[in-house]
């Protein structure tokens, strides 16, 4: 029994082989350049929105090292004397390496005009 391959499964075989083949190669120069390095977390606040009875304001933390972060707590301050320090926390479940993961926290009064200052306060690493 003879068997012919028409044309159209050779494209289709030869593309896959070079699809696995480009993905494979990917990965592996991926892992090779990617270091060892601790994370690290950059966090940004956005401008406040009202919502109901508070502000809340959008937060962003973003992963600039080379390892994931696992719950990484944020705390975020009003300042200035208007904001008599409330503060609010938020703990994010994951953060990869090289990306960002965003949230909101909320505050009872009006961080316009006293401004907002955030840091993360610490994190796990997997």
């Amino acid at each position: 029994m003879k068997s012919h391959w028409n044309w159209l499964e050779g494209v289709v075989f030869v593309s896959s082989c070079v699809l696995v083949a480009l993905v494979l190669g990917y990965l592996a120069v991926d892992a090779w350049r990617t270091g060892s390095g601790p994370p690290d977390l950059a966090v940004t606040v956005g401008a406040p929105v009202r919502g109901g009875q508070d502000w809340r304001v959008p937060v962003t933390v973003e992963n600039h090292g080379d390892t994931a972060a696992e719950e990484v707590h944020v705390r975020v301050t009003l300042r200035g004397e208007a904001a008599s320090g409330e503060e609010a926390e938020l703990v994010l479940a994951f953060v990869p390496r090289h990306s960002k993961r965003e949230g909101w926290v909320a505050f009872t009064k009006d961080p316009s005009p006293a401004g907002v200052e955030a840091h993360a306060v610490g994190y796990a690493t997997p």
